[in-house]
């Protein structure tokens, strides 16, 4: 089955976000880096071996407009996608297909680390779906250091959950794609469970 390699905690604004984070989990998020021309910046915290939580916010430095309407649009932080690790994107990619979803290709992306180290990965995302950002994207490290390698924190993922009032035709959906995280009816919202330094934690949609 397939791996998730990261889940993406959206948030305002990236510093107050960190401390929240903390306060409620006793880890602190490193600084990672910002995404040029996207609109953002993030920290991660270490969920594991090659898993992690991504802090995202949009990037004060760049246009005010770049962020992602999501994102900009944002008041509180809260649980917004997640993404599943592959070697494969090709593979991947023809299930999409077969499934009949649209994506727009392999998408290759870079930010430099604090440090300087440039960082390249690859994105596939899935589209003509009703899921939203439930529905979760596929990423490729390639030969580039994985984000928990050094992202520390004492952490680890126990559970991940993903309500939606289509349950019945997302489930099969991600079962075709080997995903394997829980789906549930209920409202839009995904759902995860961390043990932390404070103990057990749920963080969520909002």
């Amino acid at each position: 089955m397939a791996r998730v390699d990261h889940l993406v905690w959206a948030a305002p604004d990236l510093e107050r976000a960190v401390e929240d984070l903390a306060r409620l989990t006793g880890a602190t998020a490193r600084a990672g880096g910002a995404h040029p021309g996207a609109g953002t910046r993030n920290a991660i915290l270490g969920l594991g071996a090659r898993t992690y939580l991504e802090v995202l916010a949009p990037d004060p430095a760049q246009a005010p407009l770049a962020a992602p309407a999501g994102l900009s649009d944002l008041t509180t932080p809260r649980l917004h996608t997640f993404a599943v690790a592959s070697e494969r994107l090709d593979r991947v990619a023809a299930k999409l297909e077969k499934a009949g979803l649209p994506h727009p290709g392999v998408i290759p992306m870079s930010r430099r680390l604090p440090n300087g180290r440039l960082v390249r990965w690859r994105l596939l995302v899935p589209a003509g779906h009703p899921y939203g950002p439930l529905a979760p994207f596929f990423i490729d490290w390639g030969d580039s250091p994985h984000p928990a390698d050094e992202a520390g924190g004492d952490c680890r993922l126990t559970a991940l959950r993903i309500t939606h009032p289509q349950a019945w035709s997302l489930r099969p959906l991600l079962e075709r794609l080997e995903v394997e995280v829980a789906v549930e009816d209920g409202p839009p919202g995904l759902h995860a469970r961390l043990a932390t330094p404070r103990g057990e934690v749920a963080i969520g949609a909002a």
